[in-house]
């Protein structure tokens, strides 16, 4: 939350600039030979919005010696900003500021600061810096957010590649190094637990192949092919689009991770684990009965109840009522959906002694496991349509799933003690 506020000033501390008079490259002041182009680089922060890193564009004039910094990251920190957010409907802008309050800013987050000088062709710089006033000026400056295919560092990519004239495209239009689910993956790495939810909830369009140049989503990614570009001028002579690269602070953090995540295994374990300790529980109750067995498997329901059934609720939701894509068509409804959160409730219920909740929770739980076997079915037998990358999630939903589901298969009422009117005497389903 500190963070949050400490972002919420910057805004208002930058937002006097974001429309203020022009620079002099959008009056007709400049000339191109004097203007330089350097492409800011900023390493992920601590705050889950800053884990994928941002970046901006910089222009220099260097014999007006002003300079301005263009961000495509902004947004508001309003009411109406969780709601966007919510539905899919993130609304970004475009804003100008200082360099030097920009790079304080993120030094004060201890986020690396990386500047790579760009050699824009003289014919458009003033085009490409003309084209930057443009957005910042209030009837352009908004747009739609999406995380994978409009954000901060495709749209300076946009406008590099227009300024090389389409060459920086043709050159990266090629096959990339991984898909969205594992860049993502990537980035989220140091968090298993947001790891976890968001392959959860995102559907099979990000484990499509992609290209260089959709990879390019990440400040990072286009750092590392801007580097690698080459162009071609007028004259037929090959240029680097990199001429000079600094690192203005560095932040000493860990780097982000350049292999995917093996994070199955260990969501197995942990899984599996628990499984055991439920099934272990239950098989002492049927040994030798003990108080607190009602109570304790009440809240192994409760708690489980809460864990899948949240995310359940959150998908369904993403999926049929938001502009989210990435939610929709995404096979882990049918792991866990709303339907699971009864579990959470009837666990409850469990725990006031009532004999019907048992009832519900053993049915509640033979769904999850037909649910479970039925996707891994259609994965087998249809794997061109059920395509999706869920082992992480499998990985972590049916161990647990199957230990709860024999639990309810192998007790009978009769060993709650607290079970009366009959049911003490219950042998069969």
């Amino acid at each position: 939350m500190r963070r949050l506020f400490i972002s919420f000033l910057l805004i208002l501390i930058l937002s006097p600039a974001l429309f203020a008079s022009e620079m002099p490259w959008g009056r007709g002041l400049s000339k191109a030979e004097h203007l330089q182009f350097i492409l800011a680089t900023f390493g992920p922060g601590d705050d889950i919005p800053s884990y994928w890193g941002h970046t901006a564009l910089i222009i220099e004039d260097t014999v007006l010696n002003v300079s301005a910094i263009y961000n495509f990251g902004l947004y508001s920190f309003d009411e109406d900003m969780l709601v966007h957010f919510v539905m899919g409907r993130l609304i970004f802008s475009v804003g100008r500021a200082s360099v030097a309050s920009y790079f304080n800013y993120y030094r004060s987050e201890n986020r690396d600061i990386r500047l790579t000088t760009l050699d824009i062709p003289l014919k458009n710089r003033l085009k490409l810096a003309k084209k930057l006033e443009w957005y910042v000026e209030p009837a352009h400056c908004n747009y739609l957010y999406h995380h994978y295919f409009d954000n901060c560092s495709t749209r300076l990519r946009d406008l590099i590649d227009m300024a090389l004239d389409g060459q920086f495209h043709k050159v990266m239009n090629v096959p990339g190094r991984m898909t969205l689910r594992q860049h993502t993956r990537r980035y989220v790495a140091r968090n298993p637990v947001l790891e976890m939810l968001l392959m959860f909830l995102m559907n099979d369009t990000i484990d499509k192949p992609i290209t260089k140049w959709d990879e390019m989503f990440l400040p990072d990614e286009l750092e590392r092919d801007v580097h690698a570009m080459t162009y071609t001028d007028s004259l037929g002579l090959c240029h680097p689009l990199s001429v000079k690269y600094r690192i203005w602070y560095d932040a000493h953090r860990p780097p982000v991770p350049q292999t995917v995540p093996k994070h199955e295994i260990g969501a197995f374990l942990i899984s599996l684990i628990l499984g055991l300790v439920i099934l272990l529980t239950v098989w002492l109750q049927v040994k030798k009965p003990f108080r607190w067995f009602q109570l304790l498997f009440s809240l192994y329901n409760f708690i489980l109840g809460l864990v899948f059934g949240i995310p359940g609720l959150i998908l369904f939701f993403t999926m049929f009522f938001t502009d989210h894509e990435v939610t929709f068509h995404n096979e882990n409804i049918i792991l866990t959906n709303p339907l699971t959160l009864l579990i959470a409730l009837f666990g409850i219920i469990l725990a006031w002694q009532k004999p019907w909740a048992f009832k519900a929770l053993r049915w509640l739980w033979y769904l999850q496991i037909f649910g479970a076997v039925l996707l891994i079915s259609l994965k087998l037998l249809l794997p061109s349509i059920f395509d999706q990358d869920n082992l992480l999630v499998f990985a972590f939903i049916l161990p647990v799933t199957l230990a709860m589901s024999l639990s309810f298969w192998y007790l009978r009422p009769s060993y709650f003690a607290d079970f009366r009117n009959g049911d003490m005497n219950e042998t069969g389903d």
